[in-house]
């Protein structure tokens, strides 16, 4: 019984200074770069205006795919340096038919199987002469300065991602997720601009050079193509740069039950990566590529929100003596890079207000963000399911707020 018991407290010790030592990174990784971003990012202007091939990717859009569409023909950038192209992809609606009539080429698309990598590979094979694909969801908004921006930062650049922001709709659900994406841009994506580290391909607003697109269309895809495509890229040695100046705004389901399917299919997707192709990064990161070893503690820990409880249960632990607890001198630091530094940054960036909206709005994340849990174990217990729900789609009011 003393040897099980001696395990468990070896085994207790060895978990919370791991999730100290991941949590004292991503704090060092966010003040790092906030600081630096204050400074000024470094200018990536490319030599000449460079060619967008722009793919839509949609699947019975017709209620919003025109907005796109429009958004995009209506950039502030040369007309002969962008084609807009939309590949309805097992469409049962007039997603096709309405994406012509708003200005659109259109190619329609039938596999026996979903899933986006499909549409991504029949578009870009009509956008080979490009100097780069860019790839949009049907829902996503953009301004009409958007293109310009990613031209200005695409200097040396093989793949970008435009900053995703979210849609302002006032409703429960939309705003709580919303809230956590915005979080997200100011404590994790934009530090690693500043410091020139990769960030990961999420879905919409993303460009990459045609031919190195090419490359990597074969392959087992998962649920999450974009998240395996950036792991597959940082693995080889390739950057995924991130572009706060140019932003895309994303919308959230507005239903519980297609955020939790929507969800899911994330969280599978998620596991399929970190199952085949974790180790890859690894032995990238242990050759000394930091943007791998980043990576690869993104793929294993990646929300704050784990780092954040298990860091107050070390704390809370040393609090009471258990036999089990760590040093305080070792915990509380890192109790306060989870806690103060995210409020102290949040405060200076107008994120969080002492106003029952704004710490509402924050409790509300909070409790959004806990679903996580029951919808991880969903994930994994049926980790081998493929759907793909399509999610109801609303039909955001403008894109005056989109950079």
């Amino acid at each position: 019984m003393q040897s099980t018991w001696r395990l468990v407290k070896i085994g207790l010790l060895a978990a919370q200074a791991a999730i100290i030592a991941v949590s004292a990174y991503q704090t060092a990784i966010t003040v790092l770069g906030y600081r630096r971003r204050n400074t000024g990012l470094p200018s990536r202007l490319p030599g000449s205006l460079p060619r967008f091939g722009l793919l839509i990717c949609a699947r019975n859009e017709e209620a919003v795919i025109s907005r796109i569409v429009s958004d995009l023909l209506a950039q502030d950038y040369p007309v002969e340096l962008r084609d807009v192209l939309v590949v309805a992809h097992n469409c049962t609606d007039s997603t096709a038919s309405v994406a012509a009539r708003a200005g659109a080429a259109v190619i329609e698309l039938n596999t026996p199987q979903a899933g986006k990598s499909y549409a991504v590979q029949a578009g870009a094979d009509h956008f080979d002469d490009y100097d780069y694909v860019g790839v949009f969801d049907a829902d996503a908004r953009v301004g009409p300065g958007f293109l310009a921006a990613i031209a200005r930062n695409s200097g040396g650049a093989e793949c970008l991602q435009a900053e995703t922001i979210p849609v302002r709709t006032g409703e429960w659900l939309a705003e709580g997720y919303g809230f956590g994406r915005s979080a997200r841009n100011i404590f994790w994506w934009r530090p690693r601009e500043a410091l020139g580290l990769t960030t990961t391909i999420t879905g919409s607003g993303w460009f990459i050079r045609p031919d190195l697109l090419h490359h990597y269309r074969s392959g087992q895809w998962t649920m999450t193509e974009d998240l395996e495509l950036s792991a597959r890229l940082v693995a080889e040695g390739h950057v995924v740069r991130y572009v706060s100046e140019a932003q895309v705004a994303m919308g959230e389901p507005h239903d519980l039950r297609s955020s939790v399917q929507q969800r899911s299919r994330w969280v599978r997707g998620h596991i399929g990566v970190v199952h085949g192709r974790w180790l890859p990064l690894v032995k990238t990161a242990l050759r000394g590529n930091p943007n791998a070893r980043d990576l690869a503690i993104y793929l294993v820990v990646p929300t704050r929100l784990l780092t954040r409880l298990g860091v107050t249960f070390a704390a809370a632990s040393s609090a009471c003596s258990a036999p089990f607890a760590l040093p305080g001198v070792v915990v509380l630091p890192a109790l306060a890079g989870e806690w103060a530094v995210p409020a102290w940054i949040a405060w200076r960036e107008g994120l969080l207000r002492l106003s029952s909206g704004s710490l509402g709005l924050a409790v509300r994340h909070t409790l959004l963000g806990l679903l996580w849990f029951p919808i991880g174990a969903w994930a994994m217990i049926t980790a081998r399911v493929r759907a793909w729900t399509p999610t109801a789609r609303s039909q955001p009011e403008g894109a005056s707020h989109v950079r």
